[in-house]
């Protein structure tokens, strides 16, 4: 099938497997990445290795005519941002995304679901509709959260799921299409998205709380404060422990790691900076 991806680097090996089973790529629309945490480069390269146009702008109406004219028969969108104009009938909308829809629609369901929402967890394949994140469900995978559950582990399931989820799609779309599921409105659950407050900790908070943050934001950092200065943290550990130091005390100074005084324990902070 002739196919077009919304997106950034981190769904390309899933459009490259597409490729590789013999679909047709026709281009690319990306957007604005910051290339330290969202990467865009290896989409770039890709379209250009492809002869294919890469595009940084919005998605408009003429984009999508534009596709539909060279035989575009399938839109696909994975962490694109933007809204996507109304794609035509004779061509199927898809959207992949990173919760176990109904529940857990937005645009950054994953802290939300390591902090607790468990049974969001998951992978669904969806028709794009004029709504985020409503559409009829073709496919999805539901995950188990594991104890020591991440971002950069749930990051990976959703990697390791999403190539053979869209080529089981691609193999039969007219027949999934036509019997896809609405989603129920009954258990259906949405999640702003994430800001400052969710991504900080307090020392006064128990250990098993502040790594549980940590989890949920990982190398894109989390927050707190050390006597004067805001941190964001990348990289920390922690373990329970009785102690007499008041919370927030910065109980050791090492090489490179600072160990601060938690409620209950302590907390090893390893890659941070000042903010």
């Amino acid at each position: 099938m002739k196919f077009v991806y919304f997106g950034y680097d981190f769904m390309l090996p899933s459009v490259q497997h597409l490729v590789g089973q013999g679909h047709e790529l026709l281009g690319i629309l990306s957007f604005e990445c910051d290339n330290i945490f969202n990467f865009n480069t290896a989409s770039e390269q890709y379209a250009q290795s492809l002869g294919i146009p890469f595009t940084l702008s919005k998605a408009e109406p003429e984009h999508i005519t534009g596709f539909l004219d060279k035989g575009a028969q399938v839109f696909l969108a994975a962490g694109y941002p933007y809204k996507i104009p109304p794609i035509p009938e004779r061509a199927y909308g898809l959207n992949l995304h990173p919760s176990h829809l109904p529940k857990g629609r937005g645009i950054m369901p994953t802290p939300y679901i390591i902090l607790g929402e468990h049974e969001a967890a998951g992978i669904t394949l969806h028709k794009m509709t004029e709504r985020f994140d409503y559409g009829d469900i073709l496919l999805q995978q539901k995950f188990d959260v594991t104890p020591a559950e991440d971002v950069e582990t749930y990051s990976a399931r959703i990697a390791l799921t999403a190539p053979y989820l869209l080529a089981k799609a691609f193999s039969d779309l007219p027949a999934l299409w036509a019997n896809a599921q609405a989603q129920s409105e009954v258990t259906a659950s949405h999640f702003k998205a994430p800001d400052e407050g969710l991504r900080t900790f307090r020392f006064q908070m128990g250990v098993e709380e502040i790594l549980r943050i940590a989890r949920a934001f990982g190398r894109y950092g989390s927050l707190t404060h050390l006597g004067d200065d805001r941190l964001v943290v990348y990289n920390l550990a922690g373990w329970a422990e009785a102690h007499s130091y008041p919370p927030g005390t910065l109980a050791a100074v090492m090489s490179r790691e600072l160990v601060v005084a938690a409620k209950d324990g302590f907390i090893v902070l390893k890659e941070f900076q000042k903010v």
